[in-house]
């Protein structure tokens, strides 16, 4: 037996009463002295005994905590899986923006507009428009304009 329960079951040298201290012999245990627990099995018979209704109860919420723990965790993996699929895209998304911005800057140092402007005006003989040709539009639209028609002059 362990100290507790050599504390539960044996006493002291002494008994304590109301009278005069009675010396009872050491390592014995002392009938007068009941654990708290003697006494309610005593009183109440069935307190140890448990109903089938408390059983069934008991396992029911039981049961509901392991489920909840189980959708928690269903759930937390989703989340997991939707970060995962996310950091993954945007890596696809910054690679792809890399691609687009090095065929941009490729395209544009093929075009030569020196070259373009020379060419427009010695071998087909255009010239630069003057303020008085220059006709602008404002579109209630932020976005980009369709032209369907041919744009009215002053």
């Amino acid at each position: 037996m362990n100290n507790s329960q050599n504390r539960e079951y044996y006493t002291s040298e002494y008994i304590n009463g109301n009278t005069v201290r009675k010396a009872s012999p050491a390592g014995r245990p002392n009938p007068e002295r009941r654990t708290r627990r003697q006494v309610q099995l005593q009183s109440n018979p069935k307190a140890l005994t448990i109903n089938g209704m408390s059983v069934f109860i008991m396992g029911m919420i039981s049961l509901a905590c392991i489920l909840m723990c189980v959708v928690y965790l269903n759930i937390q993996s989703k989340i997991s899986e939707s970060r995962t699929a996310i950091s993954e895209l945007k890596s696809q998304i910054s690679t792809v923006q890399s691609q687009n911005d090095a065929l941009n800057y490729s395209i544009n140092s093929y075009i030569d507009t020196d070259y373009i402007y020379k060419t427009a005006k010695k071998e087909l003989g255009m010239k630069q428009a003057g303020e008085e040709q220059i006709v602008t539009y404002h579109s209630s639209d932020s976005g980009y304009m369709v032209q369907y028609g041919d744009i009215p002059t002053k």
